[in-house]
């Protein structure tokens, strides 16, 4: 079986953040280094290089400290280059675990340090980098992030890294960095011509293809690229993605025998215990209709039994009858959708998280010709699986995408307010994010219109007792808890809702709310389609989310979300009642490994995080919120819900005084 070439992401990194760069200027923060490295564990790359722009510009290299960080994060080989000098150096970055280092000015400056290091550590072990200008008198070498011109040409800095016994050159193409414009293979076959060292083509990639050409047609041994594996295509928007094995088998199946499928998985169907589910539902404490227990906030059941949250699915699809009515419905809203676009981009916002909802959405507007702009809020906590999924829906459908990326320690030290409040709602955070980036986009880009991937015939409705969400709570909580500023992150306060709702004139629609949207037939489409892969449960797209559903709920409070949406399920008949008991009923496990990188990110020890989870509980009732703005203002946001400016579903949690516990 043959071993492809490899294809390498490279990440630059600054201080302690990960930046993109076009022709090493303008450099824009796009992760953080411990989480996008994790995200590339899961993607199974062939190995990562860090380049450390910060290191070399101060001619330091990075702390060892943060080294050993990301090393103890990566569970793939790490190349590392920027401010390496000696040969001490160097080998104190090898005994990191780092398998390699780059050097780059000090082959110029001080080959015989370059030297020294190959006869300490190994030439496998030492990569030269070379920076390239096209000038009028030929390819020139250049160092200092591309600034200085060293005063050498190509030939002469090839044969100074073969003569101090480099065992891998990396080539990059200073005019191409960053543009996505392919990379320069006329650079890559001549530096692979002219040494008999393994070549590395970087600079300038921009789709899949331009990956097989530096291979295929220049002579290089392996392929690097940076903003192709952090940007969308096509746009400037953070989108972490590599090849699945299978693009790669296609990619390169005309050079190679190939190496092998790895499906991907739409779901995972297993047995449930039917006899335990039927003990289950002979409890006199649920409903007779679907599996919400007396104990859920507002059930509320009446006298045949039935609770609240099925009787506010029933007005619901009353509002959105499945048929011709709901097709003609759609019909409307796809044309006032081209009509509010005309002479503009786009005609719609987008909000998209790869999960199931909001990547089958995508395809339904594609196919009816609308023109959405996606918007993703980057968090910080992306799983794999989510930015696979958004890169390879989007990259199909030729939808551009727009990614907000919060500072991952102030949005970090968010969530770690969230919990040392001892309230349910640290998911909060992330919801009035996402709705806050959703109509900063849609202000920005002057667009009425905001689509949302949400089905109540397959979500419902979270009650209020188990998550409440405002601007006012989020800010509230974390003046009270947070120890670094807020800068980055999107909040929504009061006075902009107001404002986009109700003078912006910004609507909001949930356009599957008008089709027989049956979420497993979709999993089967999006994989079919698109090669989009299943993430496990709903909302589990995200790391901190699925800690929330998996082991922090079920745990600290006894709550198990997925009783919402399998009622859900059940009420429109896409899922038989005993079977969504029997999964209900099955204990949530979480994974030590997420439980451990949450620890690690909120700054808490094995103790400081028992008594997190162990301390008094609270409720949003007893910090500052905008609830009781909104049950005051509830005529103006009724008003707000009938001209499409607000979901019912906000109308009815929100502005409509419910007992809560």
């Amino acid at each position: 079986m043959h071993v492809y070439p490899r294809i390498i992401p490279v990440l630059l990194l600054d201080g302690e953040r990960l930046v993109k760069t076009r022709q090493f200027g303008d450099p824009r923060y796009v992760g953080d280094p411990v989480n996008v490295i994790s995200i590339f564990n899961d993607l199974e790359v062939d190995e990562l290089m860090l380049l450390d722009i910060g290191g070399a510009r101060s001619r330091e290299a990075a702390p060892i400290s943060l080294l050993e960080r990301l090393v103890s994060e990566a569970f793939i080989p790490l190349a590392y280059g920027g401010g390496v000098t000696d040969a001490a150096q160097a080998e104190q970055i090898i005994a990191t675990g780092i398998e390699k280092v780059v050097v780059n000015t000090v082959l110029v400056e001080d080959p015989e340090a370059v030297r020294a290091m190959v006869a300490t550590l190994g030439s496998q072990a030492v990569v030269g980098a070379v920076d390239v200008r096209l000038t009028s008198t030929g390819y020139r070498v250049f160092v200092e992030g591309g600034k200085r011109d060293t005063g050498l040409g190509l030939d002469e800095w090839l044969s100074r890294a073969e003569d101090v016994g480099v065992g891998e050159i990396l080539v990059t193409s200073i005019d191409r960095e960053g543009s996505r414009e392919g990379i320069d293979l006329e650079l890559v076959r001549r530096v692979a011509e002219t040494v008999s060292v393994p070549v590395i083509g970087h600079g300038g990639a921009g789709t899949r293809e331009d990956l097989v050409a530096p291979i295929e047609h220049s002579g290089a041994s392996a392929v690097a690229a940076g903003t192709a594996f952090v940007m969308q295509a096509g746009r400037d928007s953070v989108l972490i993605n590599y090849p699945t094995r299978d693009r790669i088998d296609a990619l390169f199946a005309h050079l190679f025998a190939g190496r092998g499928d790895m499906a991907a998985s739409v779901g995972v169907a297993h047995d449930v215990d039917l006899a335990a589910a039927a003990d289950f539902l002979a409890t006199a404490d649920i409903c007779a209709r679907c599996i919400i227990t007396a104990d859920v906030p507002g059930a509320d059941f009446d006298p045949d039994g039935v609770c609240y949250y099925c009787h506010l699915h029933d007005s619901l699809d009353q509002q959105y009858p499945i048929g011709p009515e709901s097709e003609e419905a759609l019909d409307r809203f796809v044309a006032e959708l081209k009509a509010a676009g005309k002479g503009k981009k786009y005609d719609c916002i987008m909000g998209v998280s790869g999960g199931t909802d909001s990547s089958y959405l995508a395809h339904l507007l594609v196919s009816k010709g609308v023109r959405p702009l996606a918007v993703h809020f980057d968090n910080t906590w992306n799983s794999p699986t989510a930015t696979s999924n958004i890169f390879a829906v989007l990259e199909k459908l030729g939808v551009d995408l727009e990614t907000y990326v919060v500072d991952n320690v102030e949005y970090d030290d968010i969530y770690r307010s969230f919990m040392l409040a001892g309230v349910k709602d640290i998911e909060a955070p992330t919801d009035i994010g996402f709705m806050g980036v959703l109509y900063r986009a849609a202000e920005k880009h002057g667009i009425r219109h905001i689509v949302e991937g949400h089905s109540f015939r397959t979500e419902g409705v979270s009650p209020m007792g188990w998550l409440y969400m405002d601007g006012g709570y989020v800010k509230g909580v974390h003046e009270q808890f947070g120890r670094v500023p807020m800068k980055t992150y999107p909040n929504l306060d009061f006075a902009n809702f107001v404002k986009w709702s109700a003078f912006s004139r910004i609507q909001r629609a949930r356009p599957l709310y008008w089709i027989d949207y049956n979420k497993e037939a979709a999993k089967t489409f999006l994989h079919d389609e698109f090669g989009w892969q299943w993430y496990g449960g709903h909302h589990l797209e995200n790391r901190f989310t699925a800690f929330y559903h998996t082991h922090f709920l079920p745990t600290r409070f006894g709550i198990n979300f997925r009783q919402i949406e399998l009622s859900a399920l059940v009420r429109s008949g896409q899922m038989d009642r005993t079977v969504a008991a029997g999964q209900f009923i099955e204990p949530r496990v979480g994974d030590p490994e997420l439980i451990a990188l949450v620890k690690k990110r909120m700054g808490f020890d094995d103790a400081e995080f028992e008594r997190v989870m162990t301390m008094p509980k609270k409720m949003y009732t007893d910090y500052p919120t905008y609830k009781r703005r909104f049950e005051l203002l509830r005529p103006f946001f009724w008003l707000m819900w009938k001209l499409d400016r607000v979901p019912k579903s906000f109308y009815v949690k929100f502005c409509i005084p419910r007992r809560t516990s």
